[in-house]
Formats: structure tokens, C-alpha cells, sequence
């Protein structure tokens, strides 16, 4: 494994969550400047760091490159890895526009042997594999509510640029549009984002996403940034056919139909990074299909970029019309 990008999400939970994976050998790690790498380096048991780009991507004795860096050096960092031979493993967003996601496209068609994947992991959480698993039986549409409360940034971090970070709907939100689609199985029909004014002190990060679904369902997203720090981060409601389940931060999930069931995790969160990384490497030992498909990875990424379209027109944007005109 060679990684691109050691900041504070590397080192406070990537990096951690890949040094457990007995199957894999910590190569190279580079940082812009060298110095963090050569940080983590030593505290990991990377065999080498550096500020180099392409002593991970063009390596011979690396088969995978994990991908950490700001949001705008994804695309092209995923295309060259790809085109080197690499499988991938990108922390989201995959793209902040149309035409970086499509330089990735054909490397996909291109490139069969080598796997590409996301950082999805909430997808993977063990709560999330019991949610989904308690409406498999559904006989009809779901309504799900996922609320984030995502505390408040300045508007000078470099996430709210739109050329560095996206702004926190690309950024951010695109891990939520994975979990409806995930959820519902289904790529998002047509969308709508709704915002509130930002009046100089936020940066459009307080919205509600609607996602219509091919059979009916609906899936609201309230991402915000305007709440107290005192409240969990993440609450979702899920309802279908007399059945409701309410995941509670990733501590605890209530399902209730004929009878109610309660799980909890008492001592730790578990979002799922450890099983989405696990997933990814046990892919490419057995060669088996993409730990998340192909059709979602890409329909998250326009689905997402459709989504930022529509906070700017404040119009339904329908996801098949938005890819053929973009």
C-alpha cells in the first residue's frame, strides 16, 4: 500500500484502521511537503516518505494506492493510479465536477483488473448491514430522514472553496447520498436541494436534500451547520410498511414493528471504516466484484454534483437530463 495525503484525517483514522490489515505492508506515504509523512512514517512503519507523487503512483512494488488529500487532487490522482496499474482506494468526494468525473469513466472500462473503491464506510457499519437487512421483505416504498448536524466551519477553511474542497455538499454530503442509495438499492431519479441564506456568516452549508428513487421512495437529507455542539452529529428514521428503524449516531439502532429490538454500541462508535477498508483488500485477493458497484460510485458522484446544481437554481433536477447535458 503507498498513500497520497497525511493530514489529520489520515492520521486520526485512516492510517490506525490500515496498520490492523495483517494482508497488507505499509510501502510509502507522502505528504506536499514531506513532513508530516515522515511523521506518520514513523509512527505507522512506512518503509519510506517523501513529498513525491510519484514514488507511490509509478512504484512497482505498490498495488495500492489510498488516496487522502484535499478534494481537488482526486480525480487526477485517481485517473494516474489507474492508468499505472493500481487499484484505489479514494476518500470521497471522487470528483467536484462533471468533467474531472469523466476522465475517470474510462479507466474504469479500461482498467477491469484494477478496482476502484470510495470511502463510504458508513455504508459498511454493522448497523447499517442490520437497518437495511430489517426492510429487505419491503412490499413497499421507504421514507427515510437523515439528519446531520455538522457544526460549524469558517468560511475560510479550505473545504468551503469551491476549487479545494467542493463546499461541504460535494465534500460532505456526498456520504449521505451513499447511504440513501445504499439503503434503497437505487440510484436517485430526480432531486432537490433547498438552502438557508448564508447572510456572510455560513457557506451554504445549511440545506435539506429531497431524493426521489425509481420505486416510490423518498430520502430527505438535512445537512446544517447552524446547531449546537452539544447534539450527536447524526440521526436517521427510516420508515416502510409498518416498520420503523432510528439509528442514533452510530451508537445505537432501534427497530420497531411486531416488537421492538435495541442495539447499542456502549464504548465506541463503529461507522464502518475498518469493514470498508477489509472489504476493498479482500476484493482484490479473490478478485470478486466491487466492494461498492461501479453504477453507484458513479451515480453518487453525479447525483451529488446534481444536487449542487440545484441549490444554485433552487429547481428538480432530473439525474438522466443532468448527465446528458453535463
Amino acid at each position: 500500500v503507498g498513500v497520497i495525503g497525511a493530514g489529520n484525517y489520515a492520521n486520526a483514522v485512516f492510517l490506525p484502521v490500515i496498520k490492523k490489515n495483517s494482508d497488507v505492508l505499509l510501502n510509502g506515504i507522502i505528504s506536499g511537503k514531506g513532513l508530516h509523512a515522515q511523521q506518520s512514517a514513523r509512527k505507522y512503519g512506512f518503509l519510506f516518505s517523501g513529498s513525491n507523487e510519484e514514488s507511490i503512483i509509478n512504484n512497482k512494488e505498490i498495488d495500492v494506492v489510498a488516496i487522502l488529500t484535499q478534494h481537488n487532487n482526486h480525480a487526477r490522482l485517481v485517473q494516474e493510479s489507474l492508468q499505472s496499474g493500481k487499484h484505489v482506494y479514494c476518500e470521497k468526494p471522487l470528483a467536484l465536477t462533471t468533467d474531472q468525473l469523466k476522465t475517470i469513466i474510462p479507466e474504469l472500462e479500461k482498467k477491469e483488473h484494477c478496482y476502484l473503491t470510495v470511502g463510504f464506510n458508513r455504508r459498511f457499519a454493522p448497523f447499517s448491514i442490520l437497518l437495511k437487512s430489517y426492510f429487505k421483505e419491503r412490499t413497499e416504498p421507504l421514507f427515510a430522514s437523515y439528519r446531520i448536524n455538522a457544526g460549524f466551519l469558517p468560511t475560510s477553511h479550505w473545504l468551503n472553496d469551491p476549487l479545494k474542497g467542493g463546499g461541504r455538499l460535494i465534500g460532505e454530503c456526498c456520504h449521505f447520498i451513499d447511504y440513501m442509495i445504499f439503503l434503497f438499492g437505487q440510484i436517485p431519479t430526480n432531486v432537490q436541494t433547498l438552502s438557508l441564506p448564508s447572510s456572510g456568516k455560513y457557506s451554504d452549508d445549511n440545506f435539506i436534500l429531497s431524493l426521489q428513487f425509481p420505486d416510490g421512495s423518498i430520502g430527505n437529507i438535512s445537512y446544517l451547520s447552524n446547531g449546537s455542539k452539544a447534539l450527536g452529529k447524526e440521526y436517521l428514521e427510516v420508515f416502510s410498511g409498518g416498520r420503523t428503524a432510528i439509528l442514533d449516531d452510530f451508537r445505537s439502532l432501534q427497530m420497531f414493528g411486531n416488537t421492538i429490538k435495541k442495539k447499542r454500541n456502549i464504548f465506541k462508535q463503529d461507522k464502518g471504516h475498518s469493514a470498508a477498508w477489509n472489504a476493498f483488500i479482500d476484493t482484490i485477493k479473490v478478485k470478486g466484484p466491487p466492494p461498492i458497484p461501479y453504477p453507484e460510485l458513479i451515480g453518487n458522484a453525479y447525483v451529488t454534483l446534481a444536487c449542487g446544481h440545484s441549490m444554485k437554481t433552487g429547481q428538480v433536477v432530473n439525474i438522466k437530463e443532468y448527465i446528458k447535458t453535463n
